[in-house]
This record gives C-alpha cells, structure tokens and sequence, in this order.
C-alpha cells in the first residue's frame, strides 16, 4: 500500500486517534495537577511546573501517534489469521506489553533531548539523577514508570482500529450490495425493454401485412415511419430513461402508423403541459398505453373514435393520462390486460425502477370510455 492509499484509506482513523489522544493527554494532565493539589505537603506548583507536565502529558500521547501505523498492521495481520477469541486476547496482549516497551525509549528519547536543548524543561526529574547518561536514563525509565497507563493506550488504539475497520467494512457490503441492486435493476428493465421491442414490431408489422392487401402506397409509407421507429429503439436499447418530450416524438411516429392503418376512423388529441416535457419517464412507456386504447377503445368499433394524451404535475408527482372513447372498463377488458403482454411488462418496469411510489390505474370516463392514469416521481434530467 502506498503512503497516499494509506493516508485515504485510514485518514479519518488517524484524525480520530489525533484528537482522542488529545483529549486523553489533557486529561492524565489535568489528574496529574489536581493529584499534586491534594497532597498535605504540596506547594503550589510554578508556571514552569504546569508547562513540565502539560507539555509532557499530551507528548507522551502524541508518540503513540508513531507507533499507531505499526499497531493497525499488526492488528489486521492478526485478524487475518482467523485465530480463536482467546488466543486473539493473548497475542494482543503481548504485543500491548511490546508496544509498550518500545514506547518507552521514544518516549525517555524525547525527555532527555529536550532537556539537553531546554534545561529548565523537565528540570526536576534531571536535579535527581545529576550526570546521569542517556542509556541510563533510558533504562531507569523501562523500571520505574507505570506500564498499566501505556498498555492502556495500546487498548484504546486497538478498540478504535476494529470500530472503524468495522464500519468501513460495513460501508464497503452496503456499497456493493447497492451496486449489485442496481445492477439487477438495469439487467431487468433493459430486458423488459428489449421484450418490448419485438412485441411492437410484431404488431406493426401485421398491420403492414394486412394493409398492403388495400394499399401498398400505404403499406409503404408504414414501413418508412417503421423504420424511423426502430432507428429511435435502438438509439435507446440501454436507456432506462428519457425526456418526455423525447417519447413523445416516439409516440408521434407510432400514432402516424396507426393512422395511416385506421384512416379517419382514429383521430388523437394531446395535452402535454409545457413543465413536464423535460421530466423524465420510463423509456417507451406510453406506447404499450397507447397501444391498447387503439386495440380496444378505439379498433372494435365501425365509428370514429378518439384518444387523448395529456400530462400535468401535482408537486413532485408527474401524471400520464390515456383516454379514449370507446366501451369502458369492464372485468373482461381487465382480464385482457392483465394477460396481456404490454400492461404486464408495464408494471413489472415502475416496480422495478419507482417500487411503490408509482401507479396505473384503470377507470371509466363520466362520458364513456376507458381512462389509464401513470402516476411517477417528477424528476428533470438535471436531477
């Protein structure tokens, strides 16, 4: 690991133990003060002597600072090892006594320089060891200071490491499972998508079939708005989603073919209101709508018949509506539906992309016919 992917990696670690073990300096500063304070014979101590023991507290913690990379790779080497909780304790334990002896000749390393360059810092402790050596001090430290303090140290250090070691294991399976989430979710509409587009392109061309019996000037022209309709599908062969107004051109050339089959007896009506041509809707999504209000609102019956898209927004909520004039809904025109492939795959994409906060409900029109009603987030293409 480089020293830039071990700063990114363990950065916020790091910057947590840079203040706890500010707050655990101060702290055994603060006990030291107040300790001396209630001494029957204590003296008030000087400004020097606070200094002394401020500065030596909180250094004392920083050190562990030095110590602290060393302590994160021992801990993962051992945890690596997947070895039982007891025998887990007892290495850590020793290697809290090692850590601690090896913090010890830092820390008497960094007392005797800075006394050698600052006489009065940590005078004290010099006045009673006059002439005394560097190896001397060193080992007259290993014996004498309180070991239990430091092994504490190397415990709170440890605890730390496994609670974020914890945490951002726990963050990267909550990442990969989102990543994996949407991936599911990508795989599953583009084969929706994918289903549908056979399925249009089947119909279509049965109409072209049927029509070039009447008309192959007709037929003709069929197949050119068929091909504008497929070069547009397979732009679109991994978009989830798309501008409505961008759908709308789609259904526009669907609508032609339609017309072109149906003649006058299919006339089209839209409503698009202005604030929702840029919201974003599931790709190809009116079409299958579409579809069936021709099939069955409009092609079962001799006379004229009409259909009429509209879209509007209410808050944050985005609404389709596909009316026609036909014979309303009835539970053999549910069951239609609920068979059919276009309604089927209709859903099964608003679950996947919206889960529960999308709708398509069916309902008669006060004045006769079949109303369809898409209910889905209002979201723009910049969100």
């Amino acid at each position: 690991m480089t020293r830039a992917s071990y700063w990114q990696k363990y950065r916020a670690e790091l910057l947590f133990y840079f203040g706890f073990l500010t707050i655990l300096g101060i702290a055994f500063f603060l006990q030291a003060i107040y300790a001396d304070s209630y001494e029957m014979s204590a003296t008030k101590p000087t400004t020097n002597e606070i200094i002394n023991v401020f500065v030596d507290r909180v250094i004392a913690a920083y050190l562990w600072l030095l110590l602290t990379p060393m302590i994160i790779l021992f801990a993962e080497k051992i945890s690596d090892k997947k070895l039982p909780y007891v025998a887990i304790l007892i290495v850590h334990l020793i290697a809290g006594v090692f850590f601690t002896f090896l913090h010890i000749p830092i820390y008497s390393s960094y007392i005797y320089l800075v006394h050698s360059s600052i006489p009065w810092m940590y005078s004290s402790i010099f006045e009673k060891m006059p002439d005394v050596t560097y190896i001397d001090y060193v080992l007259n430290s290993i014996a004498r200071v309180n070991h239990v303090y430091r092994l504490l140290y190397y415990s709170i250090i440890i605890a730390i490491h496994f609670a974020f070691d914890y945490f951002r294991k726990y963050t990267e399976r909550e990442l990969r499972a989102s990543q994996l989430e949407v991936q599911l979710k990508e795989a599953q509409i583009r084969t929706l998508h994918q289903q549908l587009q056979p399925h249009f392109l089947f119909n279509t061309l049965n109409g072209i079939s049927s029509l070039m019996y009447k008309s192959v000037e007709e037929a003709d022209t069929m197949l050119t708005y068929l091909g504008d309709l497929l070069r547009i599908s397979l732009e679109r062969m991994n978009v989830q989603e798309v501008p409505l107004k961008d759908d709308i051109a789609f259904i526009e050339r669907y609508l032609l073919i339609e017309k072109t089959r149906m003649g006058d007896r299919l006339i089209v009506k839209t409503n698009f209101h202005p604030d929702t041509l840029d919201a974003l809707v599931p790709c190809m999504m009116a079409q299958p709508l579409l579809e069936n209000a021709i099939k069955h609102g409009v092609a079962p019956n001799a006379k004229q018949g009409t259909i009429t898209a509209s879209s509007w927004r209410v808050a944050e909520k985005l609404f389709l509506q596909i009316e026609d004039d036909g014979s309303g809904f009835s539970r053999s025109l549910e069951d239609n539906l609920t068979k059919g492939f276009g309604i089927k795959n209709t859903l099964e994409r608003l679950k996947i992309l919206y889960g529960n906060n999308s709708s398509l409900t069916f309902s008669n029109k006060e004045t006769g016919g079949l109303r369809v009603t898409l209910s889905i987030p209002f979201r723009m293409i910049t969100d």
